[in-house]
């Protein structure tokens, strides 16, 4: 098992194929985000892998 922590700023990306803003415009609190996780998306997904994370969790 794999724990990720994905800083909220990186789901503004625009420009990856990870991240999916799912806006519900009628009902904004239905809203939501898809991560995208495949053969292809798992090397680009390691780098919020817990351990690659721990360094920017220290303050």
């Amino acid at each position: 098992m794999v724990v990720y922590i994905i800083p909220s700023k990186d789901l503004l990306t625009v420009d990856n194929n990870i991240f999916v803003d799912n806006e519900v415009s009628l009902m904004p609190s239905l809203s939501n985000w898809e991560i995208k996780v495949s053969s292809n998306t798992i090397p680009e997904l390691a780098k919020y892998a817990l351990e690659n994370m721990v360094h920017k969790l220290k303050v």
